[in-house]
């Protein structure tokens, strides 16, 4: 985390022709500077702390950064609860040393999310300015909503103009314009950070989300081959990669992909998430269907799997089954609002208006306003007798960005209920 290294100071004090013993041995100098320079494995970093920590001669500011080495070593093979409990420990023998905020934001980034890692983010810098602090600082306000994607861009661009080589901030610019939905602009985030260093992982993975997003699927299957070719274990671009091969319709290899990953990594839910989806673009329903009950059975029950395993049964046709598992994801852990969404849809195929409506009505509520749920809930109303206020949702709909090929789909539902009128009125409108 950018802490100088330093020497621990071996004095020596005459008492007539004799020397006191060094208060520092050449050992405990050794492992407090392997500590302190951090260029071995996390594990050996880790020890080389432990063995230095030790030393009861340490001062405060020397005990302070050896603890963050240590968390730091912690952080860097995955360890995060105790990272998060060296920083902690930093923290609190020196509340004003930013480094250990800094640390602490990014252990508590995965063991207690955004919200809490931002705040530690916020102490480091009301103690000091850094590239660190004001990065983890976008990057957690942003996903925790204390900070708008704009908000965010600009203080990363104050951490670059502090180093303008700051790569992650660079790439953490395309991944907000990414969120964003502007994949231009991510793109050319993307293609700065790989003119900077050609060999980031991230930013060729990050060219690869882009370009699948603006629908260059040749060019991100390139890429995402690119990032695997020197990172084989890269989980997240195999995944992607998968679901470019579907997107080109090259489904059989997105199924052998699929099997490949479930083998590798037989404790993820990803793996069978997309063997399903391959084989529902298959037709292959039943084994789809089958494949989110296997997965169940192995793993548990999981907000990701039963969302999937509903939006396939809904797409056989299953819709009371569908909303029986719809409804298990809702009460999970991960429940957002494309729960509530496709609860509303799937009771919409069962014409069960007004669970359609109250469900669209909580995706609202949780302060994403998706056009299929302004949809879904003009739908309700018009099949409740709310007609005006229905043609007035139907407005919101379409100002969301719902795609005009619904004006027809609503102009029937309006037929259907006897509004035949209105039903004209909407093609003049629109």
């Amino acid at each position: 985390m950018g802490l100088s290294r330093f020497i621990l100071v071996c004095f020596l004090a005459t008492t007539g022709a004799s020397f006191a013993k060094p208060l520092v041995t050449s050992s405990e100098e050794t492992t407090a500077r392997l500590c302190l320079a951090r260029d071995d494995t996390p594990r050996r970093i880790v020890a080389a702390c432990d063995r230095a920590l030790t030393d009861a001669s340490l001062t405060r500011s020397q005990r302070v950064e050896l603890l963050i080495a240590r968390a730091d070593g912690h952080l860097w093979q995955g360890d995060h609860a105790a990272a998060a409990d060296g920083y902690r420990a930093a923290a609190a023998a020196d509340p004003q040393s930013a480094d250990a905020w800094n640390g602490l934001g990014w252990a508590l980034r995965e063991t207690e999310g955004d919200a809490a890692a931002y705040q530690a983010f916020e102490t480091s810098l009301a103690i000091d300015v850094s590239v660190q602090g004001l990065g983890g600082k976008a990057a957690t306000g942003r996903k925790s909503g204390h900070l708008t994607e704009g908000e965010a861009r600009e203080i990363l661009g104050a951490a670059l103009s502090i180093d303008p080589e700051y790569l992650w901030a660079i790439r953490e610019i395309g991944w907000s314009h990414l969120d964003d939905g502007n994949p231009e602009s991510a793109a050319k985030s993307f293609g700065d950070a790989l003119a900077i260093d050609a060999t980031d992982t991230n930013a060729r993975y990050g060219l690869g989300r882009a370009s699948l997003k603006s629908g260059d699927a040749e060019t991100a299957l390139a890429l995402f081959n690119d990032v695997l070719a020197d990172a084989p274990d890269d989980f997240a671009a195999r995944v992607y990669r998968i679901i470019t091969l579907r997107e080109l319709d090259r489904n059989a290899q997105a199924l052998r992909d699929s099997d490949r990953l479930i083998a590798d990594f037989p404790t993820r839910n990803s793996g069978y998430i997309e063997r399903a989806l391959s084989l529902l673009a298959l037709e292959r329903r039943a084994e789809a269907i089958e494949t989110y009950v296997t997965a169940e059975e192995k793993l548990g029950e999981n907000n990701s799997l039963l969302y999937w395993h509903a939006d396939a049964l809904a797409t056989d046709g299953q819709f009371r089954q569908a909303l029986n598992v719809i409804d298990r994801a809702l009460t999970l852990s991960g429940a957002d609002y494309s729960d509530h969404l496709l609860k509303s849809y799937i009771a919409l195929e069962m014409k069960d208006y007004a669970t359609t409506r109250s469900a669209a009505e909580a995706s609202l509520a949780t302060g994403v306003s998706d056009p299929w749920a302004h949809y879904y809930i003009a739908i309700s109303m018009v099949h409740s007798g709310e007609t005006t206020e229905g043609l007035t949702q139907f407005g919101k709909a379409m100002a969301a960005g719902l795609p005009d090929d619904r004006i027809g789909d609503f102009a029937k539902e309006l037929v259907s209920a006897g509004k035949y009128v209105e039903a004209a009125q909407l093609r003049l409108q629109y």
